[in-house]
C-alpha cells in the first residue's frame, strides 16, 4: 500500500494566503487540523476592505474553502478556536459565525488578543472530523 492509500497517512493542505513556514491545513486520518485562517483574498496575504463584517465574511469563507480542498466541509467542524483583537466585535462575530455554522455549531471559545498578523483583526482555526475521511481527500 502506497502513503496516499493509507488513510492513516498525513496530508498537507497550501492555499497561498500563510503567512509563515506553516501549511494551512494537515489531514490525518479522519481529522483536519486547519491553522489560523484571516480575512486575506483568496491565494493572497492581502486583507479585505470594508470593515470587520467583511473581514468575518472573508474568515469563514476561507476557512470553508481550506476545508473543501481538504476534503471537509464546515459541517464537520467539531472544534473552532476565534481570536479578536477586540472583543466589543463579539457579537457581531457570532452574528455572522451563526449564519455558516447553524443551530449545531461546534464546540469553540473566543479568545481576545492584543494583535494578529498582518494587522488582522480577526483568526479562526478549527478541527473537523468525518468518519471514513480519507487522508487522500474526498
Amino acid at each position: 500500500m502506497s502513503r496516499t492509500d493509507d488513510p492513516s497517512a498525513k496530508r498537507v493542505v497550501h492555499t497561498g494566503s500563510e503567512l509563515g513556514p506553516y501549511s494551512a491545513a494537515i489531514v490525518a486520518g479522519e481529522h483536519c487540523y486547519v491553522a489560523g485562517m484571516g480575512g486575506f483574498k483568496p491565494g493572497t496575504r492581502q486583507l479585505v476592505e470594508g470593515g470587520i463584517e467583511a473581514e468575518i465574511k472573508t474568515t469563514l469563507d476561507n476557512l470553508a474553502a481550506t476545508l473543501q480542498q481538504a476534503g471537509f466541509r464546515l459541517e464537520d467542524v467539531v472544534s473552532a478556536t476565534c481570536y479578536l483583537r477586540d472583543l466589543s466585535n463579539w457579537p457581531v462575530f457570532n452574528e455572522i459565525y451563526r449564519g455558516y455554522f447553524g443551530e449545531e455549531p461546534p464546540a469553540r471559545a473566543a479568545v481576545g488578543v492584543n494583535d494578529l498578523p498582518a494587522g488582522a483583526n480577526v483568526e479562526l482555526t478549527c478541527i473537523a472530523w468525518r468518519a471514513g475521511a480519507p487522508a487522500g481527500g474526498a
